[in-house]
């Protein structure tokens, strides 16, 4: 069961990240496709699903992200990420949209690190 949670989570992980990123770009290009309901509605459910495996996974190791400083720094930055992709995606300031999808990438990066990593400080360490 755990091997399919895991590949379960790193799919959906990889969809998030692949998602956000189109999006982005269609963001910057002025694409009409950005307002399809299918792209306004699939980063929801590939969110959801990333985050209930990654909750069933830590579940099923009896992991608690206060007995584990990396499972909460990426909880943490889960957090940021959600913030700062709502915000580059709400923002109408072209250049502060960009800064903030950006920055969004980079605390993607990180939260990744430190899956890998298993350190709250990632790729900053």
């Amino acid at each position: 069961m755990y091997i399919a949670l895991k590949h379960l989570h790193l799919t959906f992980v990889a969809l998030a990240l692949l998602i956000f990123f189109i999006r982005g770009v269609l963001l910057f290009i002025h694409s009409p496709l950005l307002n399809k309901k299918l792209l306004k509605i699939a980063p929801h459910i590939i969110n959801t699903i990333m985050l209930v495996s990654g909750i069933l996974l830590a579940v099923s190791l009896g992991m608690k992200p206060g007995e584990h400083p990396w499972l909460m720094a990426k909880l943490i930055g889960l957090v940021v990420f959600i913030i700062l992709g709502v915000g580059a995606f709400k923002v109408r300031n072209v250049l502060l949209q960009k800064i903030l999808w950006v920055d969004a990438l980079v605390v993607f990066a990180y939260i990744v690190s430190v899956a890998i990593t298993k350190s709250p400080m990632g790729f900053l360490g």
